[in-house]
């Protein structure tokens, strides 16, 4: 029986490609599994912000723009006063949603810092966030590439 060695080369090189898409999908420069996030919140607002913080959460791709949605399994919301500043454990994911939101008609001068302890770049944004303005960052260790 004669091997076709077109074929077969043809599989190892697609191989070789799943292996490289594979480990260019965790999303992490550096690629340490972060095991503690630091949220600060500084700023000016009227009445006490809410902040939703999730380290429980799965990602399913959009359907029209198949951009990873996440989908939160269990959060803890606060209301919070400005200065606010806390360090949270994450679970064996390594992952998290933060998200920063005004119910006031007054609006929030704030800015929103997000620091993992394992080296990706900080999260750092400032905003005028009128009603239901919101600021969100997710960082999720091993993200699906979709």
């Amino acid at each position: 029986m004669k091997r076709d060695s077109v074929g077969m080369g043809t599989l190892i090189l697609l191989a070789i490609g799943l292996v490289g898409l594979s480990a260019c999908s965790t999303g992490t420069q550096p690629d340490v599994k972060p095991t503690s996030v630091r949220v600060r919140v500084e700023g000016t607002a009227p009445v006490p912000l809410q902040l939703v913080v999730s380290t429980d959460f799965y990602e399913i791709p959009d359907d029209i723009t198949f951009e990873p949605l996440q989908v939160i399994e269990q959060a803890d919301t606060f209301f919070i006063d400005l200065p606010y500043d806390a360090t949270i454990a994450l679970t064996k994911l390594g992952s998290v949603v933060v998200a920063l939101t005004n119910f006031d008609t007054v609006a929030a001068q704030v800015r929103l810092r997000v620091d993992l302890d394992s080296g990706q770049a900080p999260y750092d944004q400032s905003a005028t966030m009128s009603l239901g303005g919101t600021l969100r960052y997710v960082f999720s260790f091993t993200s699906i590439v979709f």
